[in-house]
């Protein structure tokens, strides 16, 4: 093992809750293993060092001596991890002034030391941070809190449930999986998977797929029938959640590539140096005029419109000639209407 493969390895052990002892011999001979003539002393000060380096990265990494044994383990309490955040970090203070916000209540049972701290973050820098939009806002009424609690448990759990959805009718989702909870595009939302009909060679079947359903339209969410499903089943989508990038991303289609320049006038968005718009943009060239040509990839011609639209007329599609074909026909429909 490499040095930061030594680390990463008892990180994780840490994580999982292990007290590890600076001289357990298991471990020591497991990562040291490769220096076979190294007498057991070296190995041992090595292995400790490993230990020392992580404390050292990571000052929520706490001991504790027995008799003559130094236990390393992982301090879990809130309120101390918090308290040492605040101590030796402060690049990340719009977090706490994020999650202050929304829910004054979330720090009521701190320590008062770690209390004080806050308080102080929260006042010194009240008027540098401004959250126009927040991920919490969707669940301001108890109902909205309600229905975010039961998906969460049920994604958790890998549980079964039937949902009351309303977009442009009210529908029942009976026996939906529930997936993942995400946000994205400053809304909350919940991946199902469902079994649809689909027709295969003339006849209807059954196959399941994965699909969207925005939180704020959920109207209900009840137990199913059905209990829970194996974790194991969620290996299949394993991939998509990879690589979706909004959505309107589809799962299970194949994947097709739009080729668009840039004007010399927004060029510069688009460069590799700027944040990509979307997961799959690929900087292609800058052109000798100033322009700039990218790629996106799609499952449905939505999945990549809404960019493509905010940055009208500085931006044209070059291939396929049919996703042109395509926002052209809507333009101009919205234009005669």
């Amino acid at each position: 093992m490499t040095k930061q493969e030594k680390l990463n390895f008892l990180g994780q052990l840490l994580m999982d809750g292990q007290r590890i002892a600076h001289n357990d011999k298991e471990l020591i001979e497991k990562l040291e293993s490769g220096s076979k003539a190294t007498a057991m002393a070296s190995k041992a000060k090595a292995f400790k060092r490993h230990l020392d380096k992580l404390q050292e990265l990571y000052p929520q990494i706490r001991t504790e001596v027995e008799g003559k044994i130094i236990y390393y383990y992982l301090e879990t309490k809130v309120s101390s991890i918090i308290h040492e955040y605040l101590t030796t970090s402060d690049d990340m203070s719009w977090l706490v002034q994020m999650i202050s916000s929304a829910d004054k209540t979330l720090f009521a049972e701190l320590e008062s030391d770690t209390k004080e701290r806050l308080s102080n973050v929260l006042s010194s820098e009240k008027d540098i941070f401004l959250f126009q939009s927040s991920a919490f806002d969707a669940f301001e009424t108890e109902v909205g809190k309600q229905i975010f609690r039961s998906l969460k448990s049920a994604v958790k759990n890998n549980e079964y449930r039937n949902i009351h959805y309303y977009y442009n009718n009210k529908i029942i989702l009976k026996d939906v999986k529930c997936l993942k909870l995400i946000f994205m595009e400053n809304n909350w939302y919940v991946a199902i998977a469902r079994k649809i009909d689909i027709e295969v060679n003339n006849q209807k079947e059954k196959e399941e797929r994965l699909f969207f359903l925005r939180i704020s339209f959920i109207e209900k969410v009840e137990y199913s029938s059905k209990n829970s499903y194996q974790p194991s089943q969620l290996n299949k989508y394993i991939d998509f959640f990879k690589t979706f990038q909004n959505p309107m991303s589809l799962y299970g289609q194949e994947k097709k590539i739009a080729h668009i320049k840039a004007s010399a006038a927004v060029a510069k968005y688009f460069k590799p140096t700027m944040k990509k718009h979307l997961r799959s943009e690929t900087f292609v060239r800058e052109n000798s005029d100033g322009t700039v040509e990218f790629t996106l990839e799609y499952t449905q011609s939505m999945e990549i419109f809404p960019l493509i639209k905010k940055w009208l007329p500085n931006l044209k599609i070059l291939s396929p000639s049919s996703l042109q074909d395509e926002l052209e026909a809507e333009l101009k429909s919205y234009l005669n209407s």
